[in-house]
């Protein structure tokens, strides 16, 4: 996707363009995975979807990372963001899935959907671990800086 972005903008990965395709690609997965929970949910094979959805995102931010990277150590303020990045990654879904879990004591017999089938709850779980994983990395990418800043002088 990067050299897709670079191809049409003509901009490299330190002018911040980067940042914004790994959100782009991310929400992309984000929008598979719920497609595939919706197809799942309507009784048609979806499940299929939910996992290439979360495996393809952990499996860019890893080709990301590397790309970024290399296998250099990552610094204290790479660290923070990660660190960071992980726990904002992880708050949501738990918070999505709470709040669902209260509001299906209210609602589950007026049609909110909840799980009933094992594909169902296979389906949901995947897709809540993919929404952590997505999360994270459009974290990541949201509180990464862009690095195209201007060479210091001999001033």
């Amino acid at each position: 996707m990067d050299r897709i972005a670079m191809a049409v903008t003509g901009q490299d990965a330190a002018s911040g363009m980067a940042r914004r395709v790994a959100i782009f690609g991310n929400l992309m997965f984000m929008a598979a995975g719920i497609a595939g929970l919706v197809l799942t949910a309507r009784g048609q094979s979806g499940l299929w979807l939910v996992f290439i959805a979360m495996s393809s995102s952990g499996a860019y931010s890893g080709v990301l990372e590397h790309q970024q990277r290399g296998k250099a150590p990552r610094d204290e303020r790479e660290w923070a963001i990660f660190w960071k990045a992980s726990a904002i990654g992880a708050f949501v879904p738990c918070v999505l899935a709470g709040f669902w879990a209260m509001l299906l004591g209210s609602f589950a017999d007026q049609g909110m959907w909840y799980p009933d089938r094992a594909e169902e709850w296979e389906s949901a779980g995947l897709f809540i671990l993919g929404l952590m994983v997505q999360i994270s990395n459009v974290a990541k990418a949201w509180m990464t800086p862009a690095y195209a800043t201007e060479p210091l002088g001999d001033d």
